[in-house]
């Protein structure tokens, strides 16, 4: 954990754009963000103060449907932190920042049955990350990917007419069981937190 008792210097900028048909839409945006006197947790019980803080990164995501009953998005960031004035640790990168990450997915919407069904998937990925400020040990990358499943119920076809539709969804996390360190917590520098195994999610929602 790492919090700041000085503002930081921060720079950041972006564009959006919007097709006129809008069936495209793409954002860029860039920051260039430095804090001082940061204090870093080094055990569950001390911190220590770290001169500065510099991050900057560039994030890229963009979403477009090719045709009316598709959608593929995607989004990426890439990060560049390290520790300035830092003693030993000067230059290191601070724990669990991952220089690149990509998410992306695409959907298919059956729009000729009564109730439209939405399916789909996705991916993420996370480059290595290091477990601890002395950037000695790494966490591996990982690539874990979702699939989905969502159906659209008309309000005229539900039990209570107050509802405009609701939409009932399924969805397979972490679809291949990988098995990856998530984070890690500077307090506790010998010992990671695991993401989930496969897991299985019903879920409903409703719009007034």
């Amino acid at each position: 954990m790492t919090c700041s008792n000085v503002a930081a210097a921060r720079y950041e900028t972006g564009v959006k754009l919007i097709s006129d048909d809008k069936r495209a839409e793409a954002t860029i945006a860039a920051y260039d963000i430095v804090r001082q006197n940061v204090y870093v947790q080094v055990t569950n019980a001390v911190a220590t103060e770290a001169g500065e803080v510099h991050t900057r990164g560039v994030e890229l995501a963009g979403a477009v449907r090719p045709i009316e009953n598709v959608k593929l998005w995607g989004n990426v960031a890439f990060t560049e932190a390290h520790y300035g004035d830092f003693d030993v640790w000067t230059g290191n990168i601070p724990s669990n920042i991952a220089p690149v990450i990509v998410n992306a997915g695409a959907s298919y919407t059956f729009n000729s049955s009564r109730w439209p069904v939405e399916v789909g998937g996705s991916i993420r990925h996370v480059r290595q990350r290091y477990l601890f400020e002395d950037n000695l040990t790494a966490m591996l990358p990982y690539t874990t990917a979702d699939l989905f499943a969502f159906v659209d119920i008309p309000g005229h076809d539900l039990w209570w007419q107050g509802l405009e539709k609701m939409r009932v969804g399924f969805r397979v996390r972490n679809l291949t069981n990988a098995l990856y360190a998530q984070f890690s917590d500077p307090g506790y520098p010998d010992q990671v937190y695991l993401g989930a195994p496969r897991t299985f999610e019903l879920s409903a929602s409703a719009r007034w």
